[in-house]
């Protein structure tokens, strides 16, 4: 946060800086992060490694660093788990623990989380000798999801059930951060395609009765609760004006992260019944979490999100017309957003370099054949809020969520001129440059504590 808000901080948000992370996604962080959730599976053995990655063989002389970079996985993986149980034991536990001794075991799951994620980096010599896969694909034809999913095109809005009741809402013990108190929610994810258990880590302004809310979802690939150190924007800027942030771990990261995946890996890999099941997900998860925010404040509540999150959250956004009013948000908060959400497989700088068009396409899929689904998880039709409820922030130079369809949706909705903010950035450098200007949040707190 103080590098982004100094002089660097301006230099860096700027769109060569997209360009940059783009080409250090797609050549080094992805390719690692494959190389590491082969090895987190692989129990020291290069063999159960190889058959993870895929690959069909060491190159030469690379295999003791390996060998080397297997047990230290495979150990840090033991004590991330075993910190990651104290820590649910005690903050979720029958029994009081003391502020200071949970927070004390909250630090220790941060750093052995955030150590145990660092271990990407012991496969990068086997990443300079070699090609890593982006992702380890398993696309789905398309005779079957035509032959799995052709009904729910006739009746889209039963892709995302919202279940009746909602799932209970478990809290945790509490602790005193820097920007409030924190604590986390936990309930059954309501998607079988899922079924997992849904987590949320609430950052609550101290001193503030029926506090406002935002709830939150991050982007593709996105685990700070998985790491130590690292402030997020967004809660500083909202817990500083005195809005509760509730922020949602998307399926498939963080606690939800499947063995032998990172963080959003299977949502890349399986597209498009990948797609399905995860807004199947957290559209009704979005739900959960906004009717548990009117149940205990009687300040508004919107939902939002950044790129992957952005998506979920409009589609739910749209979806809440028909909820029941417990659990229909009041405004809405978009980062990078587009209404052509079928086309990112094949047009979205990212899908390209990450080599999702050629696996779609290798598994005989089209772009044609792939705007068949768009029913399923386009924002189609009304908003459960108004226009002046709706923010958006948009980058001119965004080619992964391509800026100009994020005006059409705009445009579309009606927004007015107040509510859209335009960055000379691109994808990656609109959410690196709220903390220089964040003009688009204070106009969020603004609609959220209107009387």
């Amino acid at each position: 946060m103080p590098l982004l808000t100094s002089p660097i901080g301006g230099l860096v948000t700027r769109p060569w800086f997209d360009r940059a992370a783009l080409w250090g996604l797609s050549r080094w962080a992805f390719p690692l992060s494959r190389a590491w959730a082969a090895g987190s599976v692989a129990e020291g053995a290069i063999d159960r490694f190889l058959a993870a990655l895929p690959l069909r063989r060491l190159p030469g002389g690379t295999e003791a660093q390996i060998q080397n970079a297997l047990a230290r996985t495979a150990a840090l993986r033991r004590r991330s788990e075993a910190a990651a149980q104290r820590w649910e034991a005690a903050f979720f536990g029958e029994h009081a623990t003391s502020p200071s001794t949970l927070a004390a075991i909250d630090r220790e799951r941060r750093r052995a989380s955030n150590a145990y994620m660092m271990a990407r980096w012991s496969y990068l010599p086997l990443r300079l000798r070699t090609n890593l896969p982006a992702a380890r694909f398993a696309i789905p034809d398309p005779a079957r999801v035509e032959a799995e999913y052709r009904p729910l095109l006739a009746d889209p809005e039963s892709a995302c059930d919202v279940p009746d009741p909602l799932p209970p809402v478990q809290e945790s013990q509490r602790i005193s951060g820097p920007f409030g108190t924190e604590y986390w929610l936990r309930f059954p994810s309501p998607c079988a395609a899922i079924g997992d258990t849904a987590w949320a880590h609430v950052f609550e302004p101290v001193g503030v009765p029926d506090p406002a809310t935002l709830v939150y979802i991050h982007g593709l690939g996105v685990e700070l609760e998985s790491l130590d150190g690292i402030d997020d924007q967004i809660v500083v800027a909202l817990a500083q004006s005195g809005v509760r942030v509730v922020r949602l771990d998307a399926p498939w990261h963080g606690r939800r992260r499947q063995p032998g995946y990172y963080g959003g890996e299977p949502f890349i890999a399986g597209l498009p019944i990948s797609a399905f099941s995860f807004l199947s997900a957290v559209v009704p998860e979005l739900a959960t979490l906004v009717a548990w925010c009117r149940s205990n404040s009687a300040g508004r509540v919107a939902i939002g999100g950044v790129s992957l999150g952005a998506l979920s959250a409009q589609l739910a956004a749209c979806r809440a017309r028909h909820w029941h009013p417990s659990a229909q948000p009041d405004a809405l908060y978009l980062t990078t957003t587009t209404d052509d959400v079928g086309s990112l497989a094949f047009g979205s700088s990212l899908a390209k370099a990450l080599g999702l068009d050629q696996a779609l396409r290798r598994a005989g899929w089209t772009a044609e054949r792939f705007a068949r689904w768009n029913p399923l998880w386009e924002p189609l039709g009304a908003l459960a809020m108004a226009p002046e409820d709706v923010v958006m922030v948009l980058g001119c130079y965004d080619d992964v969520t391509p800026f100009h369809r994020g005006m059409a949706l705009a445009t579309r909705w009606h927004l007015p001129q107040e509510n859209v903010f335009l960055r000379d950035q691109g994808h990656f450098t609109v959410p690196l440059g709220l903390p220089r200007d964040p003009a688009p949040l204070n106009r969020l707190v603004d609609r959220l504590q209107r009387p």
